[in-house]
C-alpha cells in the first residue's frame, strides 16, 4: 500500500502527474552529467557508424607529423653541413699556421742575412773587392761653440792598390796542400816542416 499524500502534493497515483516528474529530473541534472550524457551518445554512434571519427583525427595530425619529420632532417642536415664546414676550416687554419711559420723562419733568415751584410767587416771586405781603399790620413772637422768649423790634420788623396787576382780554381789557397794526385804549382812548393 501506498504512503497517503500531504497536504499541497500530488496524489501518487495520479498518472497525470508522472511525466512532470520525469521534466524536473531532466531540469535537476548538473552540467558534468550533460557532457557525461553527450559523450555515451557520442559513443554509441561510433560504435554503430564505424571508426570514422578516429580516421579524421588521424588525418589532422598528418600534416603535424610531416611538418616536425621536416624540421627534423633540415636540423640534421643543418649540423651535418656546419660540421664539415667546421672540419673544413681547421684545416684550413693548419696550413696557415703552417705557412706563417715557414714565412716567419723566412723573414728570421733574411734579418740574418741583412745583419751579416750590414757588418763593417762585410763592408770592408766588399769595399775592398769594389776596388776602395781607406785613406791613409783623413782630415778631421769641428764645430766651433759659434757656428765656425774648423779643420784639423792635412787630407791626402788615398793611394790605390790593386785588388788581388781572384784565386784560380787549379791553385789552393795560401797554406794548403793540393789534393792527393795533383802536384802543386811551381810557385807556391813549400818546405816539409820538420827538416
Amino acid at each position: 500500500m501506498t504512503a497517503p499524500a500531504r497536504v499541497g502534493e500530488p496524489s501518487p497515483r495520479d498518472p497525470s502527474k508522472k511525466p512532470r516528474e520525469d521534466q524536473d529530473k531532466a531540469r535537476r541534472r548538473t552540467a558534468g552529467a550533460e557532457r557525461a550524457y553527450a559523450r555515451r551518445a557520442q559513443r554509441a554512434q561510433n560504435l554503430r557508424g564505424g571508426a570514422a571519427v578516429p580516421q579524421q583525427k588521424a588525418v589532422s595530425k598528418a600534416p603535424f607529423v610531416v611538418l616536425v619529420m621536416l624540421v627534423l632532417g633540415a636540423g640534421v642536415a643543418g649540423i651535418m653541413y656546419f660540421s664539415t664546414q667546421a672540419a673544413a676550416d681547421t684545416y684550413r687554419l693548419q696550413e696557415a699556421r703552417a705557412e706563417a711559420e715557414k714565412l716567419t723562419l723566412r723573414m728570421e733568415q733574411l734579418r740574418r742575412e741583412v745583419a751579416l751584410l750590414e757588418s763593417p767587416t762585410d763592408l770592408a771586405r766588399r769595399a775592398t773587392e769594389m776596388g776602395l781603399v781607406e785613406p791613409s790620413n783623413p782630415a778631421r772637422l769641428r764645430q766651433n761653440p759659434d757656428g765656425s768649423i774648423e779643420e784639423f790634420g792635412k787630407p791626402s788623396a788615398p793611394t790605390k792598390s790593386t785588388p788581388p787576382p781572384p784565386p784560380s780554381p787549379e791553385t789552393p789557397p795560401a797554406g794548403q796542400t793540393p789534393p792527393a794526385g795533383q802536384t802543386p804549382p811551381p810557385g807556391n812548393q813549400t818546405p816539409p816542416a820538420g827538416g
